[in-house]
Parts: C-alpha cells; structure tokens; sequence
C-alpha cells in the first residue's frame, strides 16, 4: 500500500493496521416473509466491494451458511458515479482521496448476484442474509445484507366441507379470481356444477376483489356447500394468488384441478381426467378456444406449435401445459408449494408442469374438455402465450438492423432476457435441485436442472442451447425459438463483463450490470423511443398492496432521493413531513423514480441541513419503484410534491376510493418545459383531484388570479382548499452597517445555472446583462464576479474587458451560508411567479440583490420582504439598469443592514406553526 492509498483509506475510517469493511448493498426487495416448504430459493442482487482489496470469491446466504454468487466483480458504472460525482468511470479509477466509502475505485466492478438457498423450518424463524467475501491474500469479511423470517410454509389447507358426500376420487377445484366479468364466472361456476364427476369442492382464492365484483360472485355461488371463497387481505397478483388457491386445497383431497374465472368446462372434463392420469403426476387436456359468445376460434390449443410432455429442457423453456386444462395429484403439491419467489414474469401452470416432470410423468388427453374464452381482460391470451419469437431469413435480418441502428437498446433488452428469462428459469430449477434431493429424479433430468442452474452461461450450456434451435427443422416447435432469447441474454452477461471499462463507438451501450425494473424491461417492446418512455414511466402508477392490516400513513410523494440534487424545495418536502410526524401522524417518504446508488453517508448527510437533524428517526422512507407493491392501508393519505408525483398520488387515491389528495406546489410547472409533452403533462396535474399547500402567498395569489387548480372553481373554493407558507431560507446572520463597510473588496454573486433544467433561471440572460454592465463601465475592474448554483463544475466565462466570472461548484448547505457573507452584490433570477429563495438569502445577508419582475413578483411586492431587492423587467437592458443600480448603492452600508432584516421565515418552526399545521392536516383529512 503506498503512501496516497493509506491517506485514502484513513479518510474512510481505516487505516494501514485496520481492515476496512466491506461495502455490500442489497439491491433486490428482501421478503418480509418466505415460506420454505422442503426448500426455497431467492435470487438477490446487489453490490459489493472490500475498500482496499481484491475479492476472489464471494458468498451469498444464511449467515454462516453462504454458496457461491452467480456472478461477482460485475461493473456497475452508476454506483461508482454516484461516490465519484466528478470523475469518468472509463478514465483512471485508483484513488480518490476525497471519498470516504469508496477511496480507492472499486465501486466500479461490484455488481453482484446470487441464488441464496433455504432448507426446511420446522417453525417460524428469524434469519440474516450476509455477504461472505474471501479475499485475495488470504482473509475474509462479512457483512450484513439483512433479515428476513423464514416460515415452514404460507398458511393452512382448508378442511373438506363436512356438509360435501365423497364417495370415490376427491378433487379439489382450486380457482383464482380478481374482479372476474360477472357473465363469465357465472358461466363457469355453472359448468363446474354440471360436471359428471360429483366429487368435488370449490376452492376459491380472490385477489382483493373490489366490493362490488365481489357481491357479484357471491351472489352466483349462492349457499352451495361445495363452493369456498376467501378473500385476501392484500393484492397477490396472478402467481400468489393461484399459490394461493393451491394453499387452500384440502389434505384429504386425492387430487386437485386448477380452474380460471372465466371459462367454461365440459361436463365430462374432471372425470376424464382422473380417468387418464393413471400414475403420472399430471394430466392435462387440450383445449377448445372460443370468444365470450362462444362462437368457436380454433379447435385445438395446438394451432402454432407442437405440443409437449416429456422433455424436461423443452418445458423449462417454454411452457406447454396450460392451467386451467390440468389435473395433478395432491402430493405434488407437497413439491411444489409455495412457489419459488416471483422473479421477471412467472407463470404458476409452468412451474406446477416442471415440477411434476422432474419427477415423474405428465400425461395428455388429446382432445379439448373446456373452452378457453379469449377476451381483453384475460390475464394471458392464446395469442400472447403461444406468439414467440419470430423466426426466419427476415426476422434475423429485422433484427441486425435494429441492432445496428439503436445498439443501446438492443443491449438493454438482452439484459432483461437475462435477469427475467435465464434467471426466473434458473431459480425454477434451483428450488427444483434443492427440494428434490431425497427424491427418485432420474439422472438426465437432473443434469438438466444442473444446466439451468448454471445463470453465468457456460460455453456447453450455450452451445446445448444452439443446437437445440435445429430441433425446429424437425418440426419440433414447442419452445418457439424461445432458446434464442435466452443465448442472447448468455451473452448480454459475457459481454456486460468483457465491454465494462472500454470506450465504445456508441457510447449509449456500455458495462451496466444493473437488474432492470420490471417496467423497464417490459417497455422494451412497447414504445422504441426513450423520451416517450421515460414520459410514461414518470407518470406510472406505484404498484400498490392494498391492505387492511397496514399502519393508516401519511405517504408523501418525492420524485427520488439524489444528493447532488438536494436543493432548497427538498427541505420543504421533508420538513413538512418532520412537523406532521412531531405531532402524531405516521408519515412515510415514497420515492417514485428510481432511485439511483446512494453513499451510506445519505442518510447523514440530508440529516445536516436545517431543521433535519434526527429526521429519519421520525419518518420512514419507501423506495417506490424499487420496493413492489408498497403497502397502504384504505384510509392512508397522498401528499404530492411535484407534477409527476400528482399523477401518482391521483392514481393512488382513486385506487383507495379516497377523494383528494394535497398537492405541494411549489413552482407553476409548465414554466420549467418548453412548450410540449411536459408542460401538458404538468398543467394537467392542477386538474387533478386535490387540495393545495403554496410555498408563498405570492405563488398562490398567482393561482387565485389565473384561477388555476384549486381556485378554477372559484376564489372561495381555492381558499377553502388552500394554505400557504414560506419556505425557510438559509439563515445568516444580519451584518451590521460597520461590518460590511469594513470589507476591502468588492464582490458580486451571480446565480448561475446553466443546466437546460434549471431554464427559468435565464442564466443566458444574466450572463449577457453582467457582460452590458461590465461594457457600460457599471462595474468597474475592482469587482470581483462569481458564479455558483451549478450542479457539476463549470469553467470561468470571460465577459470582456477583462473581467471575468469564475464559477464555482454547489456548496454545502453551512459553507453557503459563511460564502452569502462575503458578498456586496447579488443576481438571482426566476422567471415564474415563485419569488425563489435565492435572492431573499442574498438580500438577508446585507447584498443589494438583482431579481426579475413576473406577472403579480412586483417591485413593491418585492421590497416588501426586503429593501435590497431591486426589482426589474426580465430583459437585458432592465437587468443590466438593475445591476448599475446595486453596484452604485453598494457603500450604503446602512441601507444594507436594514435590508439585511427581511420579512421572512428563517427556521422551518416558524414555516410549520402548530396553527398552519392543524389547517394542513385538515386539508390531508377532509
């Protein structure tokens, strides 16, 4: 270790005779909950990296029970921009003495992923996940990754109703439901009563249903004995919820049906079925598929592809055994359940038909016992299940092309075939290894389990999957090519590891190990244009887990969590969440972009800026996108805080039956767009069900005179559903006349943003009005001129005749404060109705300040939150008058201080009164 890396590693807490510790995040959502059964599985992901060495193996699982990662020393290029804001991941990444977690550059090969593997419980237990690294050298470290309870299994079979005869083979219907059409469930409840085989009981899981679907259904049922519905307390999606129907099943059952909400049985379907499956674990049928008025389709399932029931590869691959057309024997379920975790888009029939193919047989009846109703609102169609991937000399060459014109995209999508194609099947099989160790599996199944296992693509596995495309010449079309898809992901995770660090010709594509989310990786094939997406993805709902047992939360909306982003409107957000948790409510920050990797210092580091100190042990913070579902109770409450956010927070109220949400505005949004998608898009949030909280009485007199959002009905109803408040501004301490008279310089701040999303800042306009003054000889040679504000470094600007504004990096929230002392003069401008806080800070700490008038902003509105506000037209001429003006009054040290003393807020206590609050809180309840 030389002498520059034993500095760094003493800024991160070590030093030469201490071992630093090992940096591990946990990156995918950790159950609650899992249920175990004979074995389970959980695919995690996250990062890892030692501070001051190499890591040769790391191991992922039960404390002191770990296995082997899929993968290690993968590139995540986002962490390592993240704790290096300043520096190019594809330059030099050795040491970086300024960053405490991460001083010597290995944040950059830290992606990793793993299988974490469970065995049996006997009773709910408690159990922490922990990264196990084994250094290069010699040595270990350890960290935590988290805890989680395991549970011997989901719930409790169901009893066989007592008032049900059996004489023969019972069989246990197990149907999932959510919001079912009412004609077609009755359609199908009524083809189960017909059936010729009378043995059998309904099982029936809801996935939360709403009331009136669900009066609907009970009311079909009627007070048929053989009919059991129970409703879940919380939406489980389609794969829990028929893992849940399957729970139900009774022990005493001999077998048990799966059935759909929406089909219709033939009579003779149960009985030919228990007929046929003889001793194989499984039987199924084919089907006939019909529209919702019956009219008939196709005869046969079988219409686009071969079928298949032996060969164990193939169904991994692709699915051939449909649900809703099976029946299996009670004691698969004793393998089967509960599912392997959900991991891309899993498919309860898939899994079931594996299972009972690893070990054992799967028979077939070859002709259709039900009718596959083909609608819009069925969860997966004919069409969809049986589409594929297209094949052939103009697919191919569709494909080059796409690739070759959007690399970037074409390199995203492998990596979603990856993660939710390789890595859901990958899983499968690894619940599969673990579960059936005592079992009789025969020896090629089992060695095609163990390929499937194998997620990091060895060359056999790759090149047993290229061969098994040829099966298709044969007329063999059961996985529809689907092995193409998952060579291509193979060879995203190659490739991911080989490219990271080297500068390519299309930059877009580069090193990126990231797990994507599951909407980015299903818009994939939805809309090829980023900006249309990202659009979309802004506005998406949060995927909600309704629950009656939930705590009742205040759940305030927040674009993300980015400290190089941190500005004043975050400290409002947050400070109201402080002050509503202090007096009772249970409040939770909910992020709804994605969250990009933050030091560990995050928390820390926001908890320093004012009026934040100890915050997060009041509030509790989600992170949206990457925690699904979020959990809420019916009668939580929706806090938005930007346009985006209010289109989440309307969803989320109308999916709670709830009325209004509050809507913090800050800005009139559609100012900060250009004149397009975006600015639509933020003005239609005002018409969004809502009450409103202004940052400042001006902003909401705006409103009133534009009568927008609120006050669109009327000046009394925008009262009635409205309050404001006053953001705090950093407080300075006020100088007195005999202190700022004492400066020998002279100096002037500009607030230069000159990000295209900080527009309304007219940095451009500003910069021109300085270079007229400095012509104009309205700022002379002695003055010293400094721009700060900027998100990234930016480089001095000459203005000619040589003066020259230097540019400054954003400072810290406490080294703002002491740097608004040592200035003269200040220009701060906004073109929006918000007066913005800069200009009130400068003006505070005794700077005659240059801002812009806007519509109600009027110079005497102005001057009476300050007498050093000089107020002026938005235009070059009027900016350049202003700054003549300031630079002129500058040696009025008495007007100065006295200006010093502006009216307004200084400490969140007084933004937040007791009085304010109870009005807000009225607004959150009403």
């Amino acid at each position: 270790m030389n002498a520059v890396e034993a500095q760094a590693l003493r800024r991160a807490g070590g030093g030469e005779t201490t071992e630093p510790e090992l940096v591990a995040r946990l990156e995918s959502p950790l159950p609650r909950q899992l249920g175990v059964g004979s074995g389970n599985c959980l695919f995690v992901w996250g990062t890892c990296f030692h501070q001051s060495r190499a890591i040769r193996e790391l191991r992922i699982g039960l404390r002191g029970a770990e296995q082997p990662a899929s993968a290690v020393g993968m590139p995540r290029p986002d962490l390592f921009e993240a704790l290096h804001p300043d520096r190019d991941p594809l330059a030099a990444r050795d040491v970086d003495p300024r960053s405490d977690e991460d001083p010597l550059g290995r944040s950059y090969r830290s992606g990793f992923w793993a299988i974490a593997g469970f065995d049996p419980v006997t009773a709910p237990a408690r159990a922490e996940l922990s990264a196990l690294a084994i250094l290069e050298g010699g040595g270990e470290a350890r960290a935590s990754l988290g805890e989680l309870e395991l549970l011997p299994a989901l719930g409790e079979p169901s009893p066989w109703p007592s008032n049900v005869a059996s004489e023969s083979s019972r069989v246990a219907i197990c149907m999932a439901t959510f919001d079912p059409p009412a004609e077609l469930f009755a359609s199908q409840v009524e083809s189960i009563r017909a059936q010729t085989h009378a043995d059998w009981a309904c099982f029936i899981s809801d996935d939360a249903s709403s009331p009136e679907r669900l009066g609907e259904m009970v009311a079909v049922l009627g007070d048929d004995p053989r009919f059991v519905l129970s409703r879940a307390e919380r939406r489980l999606g389609h794969y829990g919820n028929f893992e849940r129907a399957l729970g139900m099943a009774p022990a005493e059952s001999d077998y048990v049906a799966l059935c759909d909400q929406d089909d219709r049985w033939n009579p003779e379907k149960l009985a030919t079925l228990v007929a046929e499956i003889g001793d194989a674990k499984l039987v199924y049928s084919d089907t006939r598929l019909v529209d919702p008025r019956g009219t008939v389709i196709a005869g046969t399932y079988w219409s686009r592809r071969r079928n298949n029931h032996t060969n164990l590869g193939s169904m991994l691959i692709a699915n051939t055994v449909t649900g809703a057309a099976s029946l299996m024997r009670r004691d698969l379920l004793e393998l089967a359940l509960p599912f392997p975790p959900r991991l891309g888009h899993p498919y309860h029939d898939h899994w079931l038909a594996v299972a009972a193919l690893a070990t054992g047989r799967i028979a077939y009846v070859d002709r259709p016992l039900y009718d596959y109703v083909q609608h819009r609102q069925a969860q997966i169609g004919h069409a969809a299940a049986n589409a594929g991937s297209p094949r052939g000399p103009r697919a191919l060459a569709a494909r080059v092309r796409r690739a070759a014109s959007a690399p970037h995209r074409t390199f995203a999508s492998w990596r979603a075939m990856y993660f939710f194609d390789v890595c859901r099947i990958a899983l499968f099989a690894a619940v599969l290894e673990r579960r059936t160790g005592a079992e009789p599996v025969a020896p090629h199944k089992r060695r095609v389990l163990r390929r499937f296992v194998d997620v990091g693509g060895s060359w056999p596995s790759f090149a047993w999957l290229g061969a098994r495309r040829l099966r298709a010449l044969a007329g063999r079309t059961e996985t529809m090519g689907a092995e193409g898809a998952l060579m291509r992901g193979l060879a995203w995770r190659r490739l991911a590891a080989a490219l990271s660090g080297r500068r390519l010709p299309f930059p877009q594509v580069r090193g990126d190990s990231r797990v994507p989310s599951l909407a980015e990786a299903s818009g994939q094939g939805l809309i090829a244009h980023q900006a249309t997406r990202t659009l979309a993805d802004k506005t998406r709902p949060l995927d909600l887990d309704v629950r009656g047992d939930a705590p009742v939360r205040v759940n305030l909306l927040l674009p993300t969590i980015d400290l190089r982003h941190f500005f004043g409107g975050y400290g409002a957000k947050l400070n109201l969440a402080r002050r509503l948790a202090e007096r009772g409510r249970r409040v939770r920050l909910v992020t709804v972009d994605p969250t990009p990797p933050l030091p560990r210092s995050w928390r820390s580091e926001i908890e320093s800026y004012e009026g934040l100190e100890g915050v997060f042990d009041l509030v509790e913070v989600e992170f949206g996108r990457e925690a699904s579902p979020v959990a809420v109770n019916p009668s939580d409450a929706f806090i938005a805080t930007t346009w985006w956010t209010a289109h989440v927070a309307a969803a989320a109220v109308e999916a709670l039956d709830a009325r209004r949400f509050l809507y913090l505005i800050q800005e009139y949004e559609p100012f900060t767009f250009a004149m397009g998608s975006y600015a639509a898009a933020a003005a239609e949030s005002y018409e969004l069900p809502h009450r409103a909280l202004f940052s400042t009485e001006l902003l909401r007199e705006w409103f009133r005179r534009e009568q927008l959002g609120v006050f669109a009905a009327g000046a009394e109803a925008g009262d009635r559903d409205s309050v404001a408040f006053q953001n705090a501004i950093t407080a300075v301490p006020k100088p007195s006349a005999a202190a700022l008279q004492d400066r020998s310089s002279r100096r002037l701040l500009f607030y230069a943003r000159p990000e295209a999303h900080a527009a309304r800042n007219m940095f451009e306009l500003g910069l021109l009005a300085l270079a007229r003054a400095v012509e104009a000889g309205a700022i002379g040679p002695e003055w010293e001129l400094h721009g700060v504000g900027g998100v990234s470094e930016a480089p001095s600007i000459e203005l000619g005749r040589g003066a020259v504004l230097e540019m400054m990096p954003r400072r810290a929230q406490s080294d703002y404060a002491r740097l608004l002392e040592q200035y003269d003069v200040g220009l701060a401008l906004m073109y929006t109705p918000h007066p913005s806080l800069v200009p009130i800070e400068m003006a505070s700490a005794g700077m005659l300040t240059v801002t812009n008038s806007f519509a109600n902003k009027t110079p005497e509105a102005m001057a009476a939150i300050s007498t050093n506000l000089i107020t002026v037209a938005p235009s070059v001429e009027g900016v350049a008058a202003g700054l003549a003006d300031a630079v002129r009054s500058a040696p009025d040290f008495e007007r100065r201080s006295a200006g010093a003393a502006v009216n307004w807020s200084r400490d969140w206590q007084a933004s937040f009164p007791d009085e304010l609050l109870e009005r807000i809180e009225g607004l959150l309840d009403g």
